[in-house]
């Protein structure tokens, strides 16, 4: 399957400037999005959102032609 990715922030300059941090990704079908960060070699805790939506997740399954933005989590606030 391919994944559309789109990176932010830091994660971005692990690309060529080129891209405009975009870039797909083909993945094995049923492939999480903890496979994804993976893939692209990215260990911190980042912010996600696939199609849209915010996800926390790391075990969603990813499908065929998802577009999954991926930025560095902002810190703050006091959780309760």
């Amino acid at each position: 399957m391919k994944v559309n990715v789109v990176l932010y922030g830091m994660l971005r300059e692990r690309l060529a400037k080129a891209t405009r941090g975009r870039l797909t990704v083909e993945l094995p079908d049923g492939s999480r999005l903890a496979d994804l960060r993976a893939h692209l070699g990215i260990q911190a805790q980042v912010g996600c959102s696939i199609n849209g939506q915010m996800e926390r997740d790391p075990e969603r399954v990813l499908q065929d032609g998802d577009e999954v933005h991926l930025f560095q989590s902002i810190g703050g606030g006091k959780e309760k």
